[in-house]
């Protein structure tokens, strides 16, 4: 071959992988599925007040010895209200424990809502500054971690959870990790 045709074809190739590598993060990944380095990680230290009891503070060490979701939620995000009702589900019929980060919200708010909705959460901490879900990588609201007994983070759930991310995805991640020895 020569450099006059290499020249010719070069460009050509370059633009094809190109439009292969385009159209792959168009069509070929899933939004839902954003990495984070935490995987595998112990949760980032923090030390919230409770809300509504701001004494007792919310910790990664009440995760562990058992699995447990982590959600980070707030009243003015529209998703976690409609999140909200299989939280409850998941509270009550799979008595799988929720932990809960409140983020960037009005205190009162969240109080009056988890009050005319139903209380998930075994402890929510209140994340005003957002400087907990920071250290979590939360892009938005609402995201959820499956914490494993010895509180490492095992998945990250970005947008609201319905039946079907919870039968496809999260029980059975929370099954595999239910009968794992305790730290």
């Amino acid at each position: 071959m020569s450099l006059k045709s290499i020249k010719t074809i070069l460009p050509f190739a370059i633009l094809f992988f190109l439009l292969i590598l385009l159209w792959r993060e168009l069509f070929a990944t899933d939004s839902h599925e954003l990495p984070s380095p935490l995987i595998g990680e112990t949760l980032p230290h923090f030390s919230l007040p409770n809300l509504g009891e701001p004494h007792v503070k919310l910790t990664p060490d009440d995760l562990k010895g058992h699995v447990s979701l982590l959600n980070v939620w707030a009243t003015w995000c529209y998703a976690c209200g409609t999140e909200h009702a299989m939280l409850m589900k998941i509270s009550h019929q799979y008595h799988v424990p929720i932990y809960g980060i409140d983020y960037k919200d009005n205190h009162e708010d969240a109080v009056r809502w988890l009050t005319e909705k139903g209380n998930p959460y075994q402890k929510i901490g209140d994340d005003r500054n957002g400087d907990a879900a920071i250290d979590l990588g939360v892009y938005g609201t609402p995201e959820t971690f499956v914490i494993n007994p010895q509180g490492k983070i095992v998945y990250r759930q970005v947008g609201a959870i319905n039946q079907a991310t919870w039968d496809n995805i999260l029980y059975p991640i929370i099954q595999q990790y239910e009968g794992t020895p305790h730290e």
